[in-house]
């Protein structure tokens, strides 16, 4: 079966500051047939460096060969879910900080 991970980053510090190291653990554990999703990154507010962003990181994944796909806006993520979700796979929703999260997780398996 495979994973569909949709991670969403919860900073745009951390995602600088982790980026590659959560690429490599991607690339560690996925198989070639696994997808990672990101939306762009969780914005909580204030003053913050936009160097990096998720848009980034998911070039940087396809540049190492991880089936890899960015998002601008969450809300589109469901859609290619459910276009690409067969039965056994397994569906994740990862991220911090965002209280939606949940709710966004609740949705998708209401539409599977």
């Amino acid at each position: 079966a495979r994973i569909i991970a949709m991670f969403q980053p919860h900073g745009f510090t951390p995602l600088r500051l982790m980026g590659e190291e959560i690429l490599e653990s991607f690339k560690t554990y996925f198989t070639k047939d696994d997808i990672l999703i990101m939306p762009e990154v969780y914005y909580a507010g204030g003053t913050v460096n936009r160097s990096v962003t998720a848009k980034d990181i998911i070039e940087k994944a396809k540049a190492m060969n991880i089936n890899a796909h960015w998002f601008e806006k969450r809300d589109e993520i469901i859609p290619f879910i459910l276009e690409e979700a067969k039965s056994g796979d397994k569906v994740m929703i990862m991220g911090a900080r965002d209280d939606t999260l949940s709710d966004f997780a609740q949705e998708i398996v209401d539409r599977l």
